[in-house]
C-alpha cells in the first residue's frame, strides 16, 4: 500500500493465495502475481520464478531490487504450506541474486517468514551458497565495507 501509487516500484510478489495476502486491496497493487499454492513443490516453484524473472525484466528496468526472501515456504512451514526444500531455497536465492548481478543491479536481501526453527540454518546454508558461487562477498559483509 505504501507504494500503491508510485510508478518507480515494481512489485513481483509469488504467493500462496490461500493464506496471503488477504488484504485484497493490497493485492491490487502487486505488479506481477504469481500465485504458489498449497503443496506446492521445489521444481514447480523454481520454474514459476523463472518465467516471473523473465517477465519482470520486459516490464520493468530496476535501478534497485528489494528481496524479501521468505522461509516460510520451506516444507512444513506451519503458516507458508508449500513444500519447497533447503536446497530449493538456496536455489530462488541464488536465481535471484545472479538476476541482479548479471544486470548490475544493486540488491538487498531481507530475510521474512520462517516458523520453524530449521529456517535460520536454512539461510545460513543459502548465504554460504551465494558466498560460495561469488554472488556476495562474505569478507566485505563480515568487515563493513562496500562490495
Amino acid at each position: 500500500m505504501d507504494f500503491s501509487d508510485d510508478k518507480r516500484v515494481f512489485i513481483l510478489d509469488m504467493y500462496n493465495p490461500g493464506i496471503y495476502p488477504l488484504d485484497f486491496e493490497a493485492r491490487r497493487y502487486i505488479d506481477l502475481g504469481v500465485e504458489v499454492k498449497s503443496g506446492t513443490a521445489t521444481d514447480e516453484y523454481l520454474t514459476k520464478l523463472d518465467h516471473a524473472l523473465e517477465v519482470a525484466e520486459k516490464k520493468f528496468d530496476p535501478d534497485f531490487i528489494v528481496y524479501n526472501a521468505g522461509t516460510d515456504i520451506l516444507d512444513g512451514d506451519p503458516l507458508g504450506r508449500l513444500k519447497i526444500s533447503p536446497d530449493g531455497i538456496a536455489s530462488r536465492d541464488e536465481k535471484v541474486f545472479r538476476f541482479a548481478r548479471e544486470r548490475n543491479i544493486p540488491l538487498i536481501m531481507l530475510t521474512s517468514g520462517g516458523y520453524m526453527k530449521s529456517s535460520a540454518k536454512v539461510i545460513a546454508d543459502s548465504i554460504v551458497n551465494l558466498s560460495n558461487k561469488s554472488l556476495i562477498n562474505m569478507k566485505s559483509l563480515l568487515t563493513g565495507q562496500a562490495l
